[in-house]
């Protein structure tokens, strides 16, 4: 995170009209981020507010230069590609093909270099903020709390994907290699640190959650914004991930307190941050898209779409005929793995489908998972609730130890396909192998083993390079 990291520049531009208690002279004359930072964005809590919706309207634009790296949407569907639900046919030669094939993680890959850039340049604005705002002398105290409670959560986000891209899962190694350590700003001039260890990197990023859970506020305006139901979520994945059942079940029980269940939600796609079991998520208008970057250009099969998506057919069969999930499937006409469409992402003709982050039933299966692996009896009767939910005609299963939690993987995979990668990154988390049957192509009928290499990115390059405390010895395997 040196030389290497695009700045956001002009944040500030992107928000003005929404600026609504600065001084004339502040809306007219929008400058840099970066020259703004002392003497106006910290001056008041509504100029840091201003700087925090740059840096959210910058998560939702387009970042890279080409369909596949333009922004965190594609963060999500590069690893729905890596598990067994979503089948490419054309492999290789599609979008996210190589992501498909595991194949898209060398150190000179754009994979690879926007994955890292991206998390690492927003780590760097929160470390503007969480620096601005403490060294401000006219913010209030009560103010310079919420503020970089929000930086912190923000900062936390960004280090759980980018330590979950670029190390090996924390139940394997927790001291293994994970990735440099950043809490304040860094330049052009910056040398660069060391990678810090698996441990550390998740010290800090339940350090920062801890603290915003406990400063930040319920309110806000949107759903894009991090509030205090957003970090609920974040700590109940941070927790699982680390296996830490008894504060995941604690957190998601929180989180879903955000809103009831509500199937109703599948009536439609999920192209909007209203549905109301949306916790977390980013919007866009037809003025401000990432064009064909958008998901629902991969998933669609008519309109203004690439295409390309399409989904497993033995996923497809394990859906029963009253599960309004099962609706999202659609014949595509074809006979071979093409053959089942997902209208779950809608058909784009404008791009101005929505980013849907976190939702209401990940929370329930989060608590469900963590329960089972405590051993509590009501464990399958919280996974039964979604189920239920979502099927008026579910039966229990009556499942116990690990067959419940076998059951609740997959519910998780089925509730929450196309939207945040779960199927890989429970394959990556615990260790599973990834194994692919005859609904993909021979070629791509994957048995990858569990804690594979190819589960993980390789550094950039130009951060080997550029870094004066890495070497080539640092890189993963």
């Amino acid at each position: 995170m040196n030389k290497n990291i695009n700045p956001i520049i002009y944040l500030l531009l992107l928000t003005t009209v929404i600026i609504g208690g600065c001084k004339k002279d502040f809306l007219e004359e929008p400058k840099p981020a970066s020259d703004l930072a002392t003497p106006d964005v910290f001056a008041s809590e509504v100029g840091v507010r201003s700087y925090f919706n740059g840096i959210y309207r910058r998560m939702r634009v387009q970042y890279g230069t080409t369909f596949d790296v333009f922004g965190i949407a594609h963060v999500n569907m590069a690893r729905e590609v890596k598990g067994m639900d979503v089948v490419l046919p054309a492999g290789a030669s599609a979008w996210f093909g190589f992501d498909y094939t595991h194949d898209n993680r060398e150190p000179g890959f754009r994979r690879t270099s926007f994955t890292w850039s991206f998390f690492y340049d927003f780590i760097n604005q929160a470390n503007n903020v969480i620096e601005g705002v403490t060294n401000s002398a006219t913010i209030a105290d009560a103010a310079k709390a919420r503020l970089t409670a929000e930086a912190r959560a923000m900062r936390a986000w960004c280090y759980f994907e980018l330590i979950r891209e670029f190390a090996h899962a924390y139940s394997e190694n927790p001291n293994g290699p994970g990735v440099p350590i950043y809490t304040t700003p860094t330049t052009g001039a910056t040398k660069g640190n060391p990678r810090s260890s698996i441990a550390e990197v998740y010290a800090l990023i339940v350090d920062d959650l801890e603290f915003a859970v406990s400063n930040i506020p319920t309110t806000r305006q949107l759903k894009d914004v991090i509030n205090k139901d957003v970090v609920q979520g974040l700590r109940a994945r941070v927790y699982l991930e680390m296996g830490n059942w008894q504060k995941a079940k604690e957190a998601a029980q929180a989180a879903k307190a955000f809103a009831p269940l509500n199937a109703a939600n599948w009536n439609t796609p999920f192209t909007s941050i209203d549905k109301s079991e949306v916790i977390w998520g980013f919007p866009q208008s037809a003025d401000q898209t990432i064009f064909y970057g958008t998901p629902s250009a991969y998933w669609g099969y008519t309109g203004t779409v690439i295409g390309g998506f399409y989904i497993d057919s033995i996923f497809v069969n394990s859906f029963s005929a009253t599960d309004i999930r099962k609706t999202t499937f659609v014949r595509s006409g074809q006979t071979d793995f093409r053959r089942w469409n997902s209208r779950k992402f809608g058909t784009t003709t404008n791009f101005t489908d929505h980013f849907i982050m976190m939702r209401v039933p990940e929370m329930w299966l989060i608590e469900a998972e963590a329960k089972a692996r405590l051993g509590e009896g009501d464990a399958g009767d919280i996974l039964f609730a979604v189920q239920k939910s979502r099927d008026p005609n579910a039966v229990a299963s009556g499942n116990t130890g690990q067959a419940l939690i076998n059951e609740i993987l997959y519910e998780r995979r089925k509730e929450l396909y196309g939207e945040i990668g779960v199927g890989f990154l429970d394959i990556k988390r615990l260790g599973l192998p990834l194994v692919r049957g005859v609904g993909h192509p021979i070629l791509y009928r994957f048995n990858i083993p569990g804690h594979s290499n190819r589960f993980t990115l390789k550094i950039p390059q130009t951060e080997i390079d550029a870094n004066e405390s890495l070497t080539e010895a640092d890189q993963n395997p």
